[in-house]
């Protein structure tokens, strides 16, 4: 398709200027600085990863071991973050923080069936992942983890019941039928299951406590029947818990579905830019010739619908809407990386490799751990992408193209040292046969 050709030979030939004008306002040795800045930001991160990874991930969280055989199976575990709380901080202060026309209820009109139960300290066991009593397969506790949004004053508020229907209703009608409400409070600058200083430093200012709440509640839910439902009460989300079959042949699972994810954006995408460059030709083609132009309104919305479906097939599998939107996002550069960067042999033939390789590292972990901390694990693969395609752009192609433009300069000034002295021969050929005559 010569339309084909003429946008690659377009592109190509803004990516060669453009990689020259980098290399000359940016020497080698700050090419190389850069390239290892951002491989020790990626490694950083990446060990920040294992850290919280073996600190929470593989310890069990039993911040609520004490109310394990107390809590109301018939009400409602309502288990909330609060430093430094006081002796007298009850339910009520707990409900003026998610409803702000609540003041009127009083401390009579509660009632007995509203506990307190105030947190205690644990000590933390090690543990590869939850599992049943069957010796074929691990069983995991699974949370449906949907979008955390956390509030300005960073309330960290959840509730946990056996019934859905439980979690839905107002104080004043969980007062009226008499369910029991037991609040739990948990202060990270005491409490040991939130680990070390350090620990408590990566929650505090980065991760939050969100999955640290609900871990604990995983504790509870593996030893009931009935695993129960989970509401988060800052972003109103409701969890369900469920029992899934997870072994290490879940990464195979994973690795499939990141080639089906991976393809089909990437094919959408590139549908998607070829129908825009056609566009604009045809619509420079009418301004040129002033002719008129047919917008592509059919496929442009067909390629939009599709992308919106495989965004929210996606915010399906990652239950998190932000997840799948960066990873779309992620592919498209990889993919415009691909086609735009990678004309050397190396590149073609390794890069891809390199991005596959980081890209399954993410859906592995995401696969293999249900979700938990999968922002900081995309957030790394993506480091180490953004690092794979830097190196080979400033190991492979920025060479092959300051070479090529060396070979051009060389031609050009061997074209116009040649230009002047054939010049000079033709003018004395002529005065020579002019003496003649």
């Amino acid at each position: 398709n010569p339309i084909l050709h003429v946008r690659d030979r377009l592109f190509h030939t803004l990516f060669c200027r453009i990689a020259i004008t980098y290399a000359r306002a940016f020497p080698k040795p700050l090419r190389r600085f850069l390239e290892f800045a951002i491989l020790v930001k990626a490694l950083v991160v990446l060990g920040t990863l294992v850290y919280i990874h073996i600190v929470f991930a593989r310890t069990p969280i039993n911040c609520l071991q004490s109310v394990q055989k107390t809590w109301p199976r018939h009400g409602i575990l309502r288990v909330e973050i609060v430093n430094n709380a006081s002796d007298n901080y009850s339910i009520i202060n707990s409900y003026e923080k998610e409803y702000s026309d609540y003041q009127f209820i009083s401390d009579s009109d509660l009632g007995p069936e509203l506990t307190l139960a105030s947190s205690q300290s644990w000590n933390e066991t090690d543990f590869d992942s939850v599992t049943s009593s069957d010796s074929g397969n691990d069983t995991e506790t699974e949370i449906r983890l949907e979008d955390i949004i956390v509030w300005p004053e960073e309330k960290y508020i959840v509730e946990y019941a056996l019934e859905y229907g439980f979690l839905r209703l107002s104080p004043k009608t969980r007062r009226r039928l008499n369910i029991s409400v037991m609040l739990v409070t948990l202060d990270p600058s005491k409490d040991e299951c939130f680990g070390d200083g350090f620990s408590r430093f990566l929650l505090e200012e980065f991760l939050g406590y969100d999955d640290i709440l609900m871990s604990s509640i995983k504790q509870l839910a593996e030893q009931e029947e009935n695993k129960g439902f989970l509401r988060n009460v800052v972003t109103g989300e409701h969890y369900r818990f469920v029992s899934m079959w997870m072994a290490r042949s879940s990464y195979v699972a994973a690795a499939f579905i990141m080639l089906v994810f991976t393809i089909s954006v990437s094919t959408l995408l590139r549908y998607s830019h070829h129908q825009i460059f056609l566009f604009i030709v045809d619509l420079l083609q009418m301004l040129e010739m002033n002719a008129s132009v047919a917008f592509p309104a059919a496929p442009l919305l067909t390629v939009i619908l599709a992308l919106v479906g495989m965004e929210a097939i996606m915010s399906e599998f990652f239950n998190d809407t932000s997840t799948a939107f960066y990873i779309i996002l992620i592919v498209w550069v990889a993919d415009q990386y691909d086609a735009i960067c990678c004309h050397t042999y190396i590149s073609k033939r390794h890069w891809l490799r390199f991005f596959y390789l980081y890209h399954f590292a993410f859906y592995a972990y995401h696969y293999r751990f249900n979700g938990q901390y999968s922002g900081l694990a995309l957030f790394t693969s993506w480091l180490f992408i953004q690092h794979s395609m830097i190196y080979f752009f400033h190991h492979y192609e920025l060479p092959a193209i300051l070479q090529q433009a060396r070979i051009q300069e060389i031609i050009q000034q061997g074209g116009n040292n040649e230009q002047p002295g054939g010049n000079g021969n033709n003018n004395a050929s002529n005065m020579n046969t002019n003496s003649g005559n």
